[in-house]
């Protein structure tokens, strides 16, 4: 297999604070990974090492085959996009003359770059501000330009930091299909705090909290190992504590909670089927009225948040 992005024990100690304890991940060339954690992770600390920016103070990076030397030439980044969470233009520039600017850093030939910065300003939806000043974008048109600047030199590898944050529904729609049509053609490494965005787009995932790795899989095999079988059950009003009594203890459910006055049944491991076939019958034939009775999909959000709540579990844990 061959990566495009790869770190080892990567650790990152500031005077007072150890913001990377020993991470690892490694990002296959082509496909678009998702690199997932709350405001304090540590996800920012590791791009700006990733890309040079930033010494590490133990392990290592790779990026294209080269190994990341923070204050040493990086010929890598040569082939390497990145868009921070608010990019920010040179004062004065309108729209098409910071393209122009990115063009003429990476030495293109000007007249493939005029059409395809054409081409982009349109695709972005910015072909009517382009002779206006960049300062006076708004935070979404300001990051549509930045992406746009972005993909200008089509890069091997593009590294973004919540890029859809600021776009509006649309606006993120049209981004992310933009970055599923890239799989294949470039590498895509990007964080996001919008989960359903990372689910439908990325392949695999890292989740890092305080610092640690809690756990890097493909996307399809986290929703198969956490995304819990369930049914939301509503009933009569006051029968909610009967009901959830009647299910408690059946072989064929992992649980009952009471979530917003509704039970939130969970089967064991392959018996979603068995929930229609059993949990009406037994309740109805106990005097119990059911209003609602539907399946529950569980995405990527709360698998998140649980995976997160088990690692603060066992931090806990570990102080006691």
């Amino acid at each position: 297999m061959e990566y495009a992005l790869k770190a080892t024990n990567l650790v990152k100690e500031f005077a007072n604070h150890k913001a990377l304890k020993g991470i690892d991940f490694k990002v296959l060339r082509g496909s678009i990974y998702g690199f997932l954690g709350p405001n304090g992770a540590g996800k920012t600390t590791a791009i700006k090492i990733i890309l040079g920016l930033l010494s590490a103070t133990a392990g290592k990076v790779s990026v294209l085959g080269e190994e990341v030397r923070f204050g040493t030439r990086a010929d890598y980044l040569k082939r390497v996009g990145y868009l921070p969470q608010d990019p920010v233009f040179p004062e004065g520039l309108n729209g098409r003359e910071a393209m122009e600017m990115v063009a003429g850093i990476y030495k293109m030939d000007p007249g493939i770059s005029s059409e395809k910065i054409s081409s982009l300003l349109s695709e972005f939806q910015l072909s009517d501000a382009a002779k206006r000043r960049v300062d006076a974008y708004s935070r979404g048109m300001k990051q549509r330009l930045g992406i746009a600047a972005v993909l200008l030199t089509e890069p091997e590898l593009l590294i973004l930091d919540e890029p859809v944050s600021a776009l509006d529904p649309e606006g993120r729609r049209n981004v992310l299909e933009l970055i599923s049509s890239l799989r294949g053609q470039a590498t895509v490494f990007f964080s996001s705090h919008i989960l359903a965005d990372v689910e439908r787009v990325c392949d695999h995932v890292t989740i890092i909290d305080k610092g640690v790795k809690l756990m890097e899989t493909g996307t399809k095999e986290l929703l198969d190992e956490f995304a819990m079988e369930q049914y939301v059950v509503s009933v009569k009003e006051g029968q909610t504590e009967k009901a959830g009594q009647l299910l408690q203890g059946q072989e064929w459910l992992r649980g009952v909670e009471v979530k917003n006055n509704n039970l939130l049944v969970t089967s064991q491991p392959g018996q979603l089927g068995k929930l229609p076939e059993v949990i009406l019958p037994l309740l109805i034939g106990n005097g119990i009225t059911v209003t609602e009775f539907m399946h529950r999909r569980v995405d990527l959000e709360e698998i998140f948040f649980r995976v997160l709540q088990q690692n603060n579990s066992a931090d806990r844990g570990d102080e006691a």
